[in-house]
């Protein structure tokens, strides 16, 4: 009997942060809201919602961030790829609009 085997079939690392952010959801928020990144890559973020967060595959979000331990601002756009819930929340699968360079990537990770 061949035991199967789990492959990690991603083209980009992932780890798991817990890194406060503001987001804004195009075409549904009137202003920044706060959330949490929980995981990251150089492709994209795993972003925890209130679960009464209107959050729909292929909506365009805003992120603002600090980068932890430093004073540094960054700004990030991505789409909607997936969502889920997650307890009384909505973890939301975004999609960068272009790749977090690996310097950065590192600071975030």
């Amino acid at each position: 009997m061949q035991e199967e085997l789990k492959v990690n079939r991603r083209k980009w690392s992932r780890e798991t942060v817990c890194i406060p952010v503001q987001y804004f959801i195009k075409g549904e928020s009137t202003r920044y809201k706060e959330g949490t990144i929980v995981n990251i890559s150089r492709s994209g973020v795993g972003v925890l919602f209130p679960l009464n967060e209107p959050l729909t595959i292929g909506a365009q979000v805003f992120l603002e961030l600090f980068v932890p331990k430093t004073l540094e601002q960054l700004s990030l756009k991505g789409e909607v790829k997936t969502r889920h819930k997650r307890g009384d929340s909505l973890i939301g699968g975004i999609h960068f609009i272009s790749l977090l360079p690996e310097e950065l990537f590192i600071k975030l990770s």
